[in-house]
């Protein structure tokens, strides 16, 4: 079902609330938002649907200050499948409420959202710094530091990706800091004294942040890729073929942990290279607000002392998706087995949710995870 043209966006500053119809992006509400100092929890890449990526958790750069897109969820429109059309809130369609806010894809199509604004009337210091391989380590060790550094306005995000340059992958991280640039320096100094090779931060309009990875998608930088060994189809506007899934870590990394993930993604990448557009990011976003909610008062059974770790594997021939998947499928495993929650002693699903996040989760786990939806 095609709700592409259904992108009508409206503000009320008063009560700092925004409706959004269902084909909405994220763009289109940081854009609408933004002309009133305001700013809606939304997903970290702003050419993504909004309703999906809300009705799935929906973490974005503001998680640490106001919770998940589903927290600051106020109502749902929702089509169910006798055709009938229904408002879910706290308080109409309580049943319906719970379900969709974690699980929202099963239930109806939703056409319009409602979401709780938040004052922004500043820019945030956010963007990109890459590092040479032998820095992971020193890499691994401010994520160490993360929980006690962070206030809950900061994001910091670590990775592998490979340059059409380079034989071998580059650690990418991702930086976010609402709050002045001196601030957002002495914050990160660490990281920058060890010497980035290329430093991509700057201070941005909030509706400028959620674009920030944009420019890393393949469409952008197919024009570059001309020096990898690599046949493109002849038919230059289709995508590539691209898997998402995901698993979670909790701190402290083992830094010899990291290192081998590093090296099975960096020889996954090495042996296949038309999937060197890929990436591998371990995502540490403050979750204190998002576990002052129960995992049983929502559909999302993912709030605990953990973070999600995404991987996106791009590749264009057919006969390699068996393969690539497989490869994706058991490294994600690896990392949630001797790095996720999981392996706590103290682990129990219905204390600390399941550990998956639902937009990551891949297209044959269920949704609603372990806990069941009711």
């Amino acid at each position: 079902m095609d709700l592409s043209n259904l992108r009508k966006v409206h503000v009320d500053p008063a009560s700092r609330v925004v409706a959004a119809q269902g084909g909405a992006l994220w763009e289109d509400i940081d854009v609408a938002a933004s002309q009133y100092k305001l700013a809606v929890v939304g997903s970290t890449s702003n050419h993504v649907g909004a309703a999906g990526a809300t009705l799935g958790g929906g973490y974005g750069w503001l998680t640490g200050q106001y919770g998940l897109a589903i927290d600051n969820l106020l109502w749902a429109r929702v089509i169910l499948a006798d055709g009938s059309i229904v408002t879910a809130s706290d308080s109409q369609h309580q049943d319906l409420f719970w379900a969709i806010r974690g699980a929202g894809q099963s239930f109806g199509v939703a056409v319009e959202l409602g979401f709780r604004a938040h004052l922004q009337d500043h820019p945030v210091f956010a963007g990109s710094l890459l590092f040479s391989a032998d820095l992971l380590p020193a890499i691994v060790d401010f994520a160490n530091q993360f929980e006690a550094l962070t206030d809950g306005r900061q994001g910091f995000w670590f990775g592998f990706t490979m340059l059409p340059t380079m034989a071998h992958c580059s650690i990418l991280v991702i930086l976010f800091y609402n709050g002045t640039p001196a601030a957002a320096e002495e914050f990160f100094s660490p990281l920058f004294s060890i010497g980035p090779m290329m430093n991509g931060t700057q201070m941005l309009p909030y509706d400028g942040l959620n674009a920030i990875l944009n420019g890393m998608d393949t469409l952008g930088r197919r024009g570059s890729l001309t020096r990898s060994d690599i046949t493109h189809p002849a038919d230059n506007i289709m995508g590539p073929r691209k898997s998402l899934r995901g698993s979670n870590v909790t701190l402290p990394l083992d830094a010899d942990f990291v290192q081998s993930i590093y090296n099975e993604f960096d020889g996954i990448l090495t042996e296949y290279p038309q999937a060197r557009n890929s990436r591998l990011l371990f995502e540490l976003l403050p979750n204190t607000q998002i576990m002052k909610t129960p995992n049983d008062a929502t559909a999302f059974a993912s709030r605990g002392p953990y973070y999600n770790v995404s991987s996106i594997f791009r590749w264009h021939e057919a006969q390699m998706d068996e393969r690539i998947n497989s490869l994706q499928k058991d490294l994600m495993s690896q990392i949630g087995t001797q790095g996720g929650i999981a392996r706590r002693p103290d682990y129990n699903v219905s204390n600390l949710g399941t550990g998956l996040y639902a937009n990551y989760a891949g297209k044959l786990t269920r949704i609603a995870g372990s806990l069941g939806c009711h």
